[in-house]
């Protein structure tokens, strides 16, 4: 079987590998559609009822569709195809009348608004939606862009998408990922070492970390200085705190005002506490033998912030240490940016940033280091992300509903979580399990951007636990740091070999 299974690609790279294996391998065009169609029918014909009604459009998709449809027809299912192709007008299709959608119309490589008679059809498919009507689409429901996730005026809602060789980028992000539906890659008879690359990670569940030590320590764990926290905002740092426990930390010292210590040592007594004028006086002191450096949750954006973050910057790291930088650290940073377009202001972030960086902006913070709209990242955040590897080091982490890291030159998209994690406090989690994550890179072989990786997905994964039980709309971030010991490994038993 030829297609990836834990990988997404472009359509631009999916197209390139159809161009090789037809023009170097000698695979005809042909042999991949009924390859395709093959597939289709087969799963058409196990798991939907007729009688289907199968969409077909212009390029391959239709013919793919039309192809199935002939072969599910020979197997004796009743299959009407509608040729919206060749309509002059949008056709009088009775929906109530089928109990399957095979929906064929467009492919990869849609980069245009829907219109016209397909416009049509997709609304009034979408509208005749019911439980016992099932829609298929064919590698990409119509009128999604298969790159950037986009809905280019309408698309289809499917209840599950067949995507051919290998899940394309769009298929993963939002609002593309709302249309999908189950997704579930066949072969098309593309040869997999026809692909020029290997494609973009897609995190579906908590990456594999590497054992703990059984003779370890609390150094070895990891030693790890949080600046978080305001006099506003107590309740970052001490979920950013109660979260790098929860993922393994072997010891916490939180940077923090005064003000925060009450509640510090209720929620989260394990953690060692420092004043932040302390901290001013002597930060070479303070984050001496520290290997993870975090700073930003609830940070606050005045002139005492603005000060532990030139201070935070004035001693470069140990060689493996990790800095990370997370909401009003990455605002205050914005502001001082001086260059004005996306790509000169990566290039001045990676002059400015230490060595094995790694930065968390949510959308509007991201615009703010960019200098650009959101409206435009969201466009195409596989250009943006691949532009920000190309150009520096650091690794960018770009929170949203379908989180996109970058980092070792290439791109991660991740699929875990869910909408109940669109809660205050939950980024601030993620720091925290980011933080005590990347002692594995100081200790171990990991890079910094494969820690980014393993800590986004197991924030999600303890997302999906705490809703699978909770449900969405009353998780909170106290949530998810309850959760992290499940998402570990279901249980938050001591490992053998360690105290209790």
């Amino acid at each position: 079987m030829a297609f990836w299974k834990d990988r997404c690609f472009t359509p631009e790279q999916i197209r390139e590998a159809e161009r090789i294996a037809m023009t170097e391998r000698g695979i005809k065009e042909s042999e991949l559609i009924a390859q395709a169609a093959k597939n289709l029918e087969e799963f058409v014909a196990s798991h939907c009822e007729s009688p289907v009604a199968v969409l077909a459009g212009r390029g391959n998709n239709g013919a793919d569709a039309k192809q199935a449809a002939e072969y599910l027809a020979k197997r004796g299912m009743d299959v009407e195809i509608f040729d919206i192709a060749a309509c002059t007008e949008a056709p009088e299709i009775v929906w109530e009348n089928y109990k399957t959608v095979l929906d064929g119309m467009f492919g990869i490589g849609l980069n245009r608004e829907v219109t016209g008679i397909y416009k049509d059809v997709i609304n009034s498919l979408n509208a005749a939606r019911r439980n016992d009507l099932f829609v298929v689409s064919v590698d990409v429901p119509s009128g999604i862009d298969a790159k950037t996730g986009t809905v280019l005026g309408t698309a289809v809602q499917a209840d599950m998408t067949i995507t051919f060789t290998a899940k394309k980028t769009g298929l993963s992000l939002y609002p593309g990922r709302i249309h999908v539906g189950r997704c579930i890659v066949a072969d098309a008879g593309v040869p997999a070492d026809t692909f020029t690359g290997d494609g973009y990670r897609i995190l579906s569940g908590p990456q594999k970390l590497p054992e703990r030590d059984p003779m370890g320590h609390k150094g070895t764990f990891g030693k790890i200085i949080l600046i978080a926290g305001s006099e506003t905002g107590p309740g970052a740092a001490v979920l950013c705190a109660k979260a790098c426990y929860r993922s393994g930390a072997g010891l916490c010292k939180l940077v923090t005002p005064k003000e925060v210590l009450a509640v510090l040592l209720s929620e989260a007594p394990e953690t060692v506490y420092c004043e932040r004028k302390r901290f001013l006086a002597d930060p070479d002191k303070e984050m001496l033998g520290y290997g993870v450096r975090l700073i930003g949750p609830g940070l606050g954006t005045d002139t005492e912030a603005k000060q532990l973050l030139h201070a935070f910057f004035e001693k470069a790291p140990d060689d493996k240490a990790v800095s990370i930088l997370d909401a009003d650290a990455l605002n205050l940073l914005s502001a001082e940016l001086t260059e004005t377009t996306a790509e000169g202001r990566i290039r001045e972030l990676a002059k400015i940033l230490p060595k094995r960086c790694i930065v968390t902006p949510h959308m509007m913070e991201l615009s703010r280091l960019l200098g650009m709209p959101v409206s435009e990242i969201a466009k195409d955040r596989v250009k943006i992300g691949l532009l920000w590897a190309s150009l520096t080091d650091v690794v960018l982490v770009m929170k949203d509903a379908a989180t996109v890291i970058a980092g070792d030159g290439t791109l991660a998209f991740n699929e875990t979580g869910n909408n109940g994690m669109g809660t205050a406090g939950s980024g601030d989690v993620l720091a925290g399990i980011l933080a005590a994550l990347s002692n594995e890179a100081c200790r171990n072989n990991l890079t910094p951007a494969e820690c980014a990786n393993a800590a986004v997905a197991l924030h999600g994964t303890a997302g999906d636990l705490a809703a699978s039980d909770l449900g969405c709309r009353s998780l909170t971030a106290g949530d998810l740091v309850r959760y992290i010991p499940r998402a570990l490994g279901k249980s938050a038993a001591p490992e053998k070999g360690t105290e209790l």
